[in-house]
């Protein structure tokens, strides 16, 4: 029995990577089983990345008295539930 197809149709996307960078991913994504990087791997990790950028947010931890260039990411319920412990008095 066929498949049916995916409601949201993939596209191709090339695009090239600096060795190291490329390197350091195919080590990464590198599984002992298969003895190669498996198939949907570089796919997988890309999805991934893409919704990790578009849905957390960042807070910046310098009003709170740490150094410049801390913040925490990520969800942004997460987040702003942070924020708002952080500027609840103590």
């Amino acid at each position: 029995m066929p498949r049916h197809p995916s409601i949201i149709r993939p596209t191709k996307l090339h695009l090239g990577l600096p060795e190291d960078v490329r390197t350091r991913l195919d080590l990464f994504l590198f599984s002992e089983l298969e003895g190669c990087v498996p198939r949907g791997a570089y796919q997988r990790f890309v999805i991934d990345r893409v919704h990790e950028f578009f849905n957390n947010k960042n807070l910046s931890l310098e009003p709170f008295g740490f150094p410049a260039g801390f913040y925490v990411s990520g969800p942004a319920a997460m987040v702003e539930a942070l924020a708002t412990r952080l500027k609840e008095p103590q």
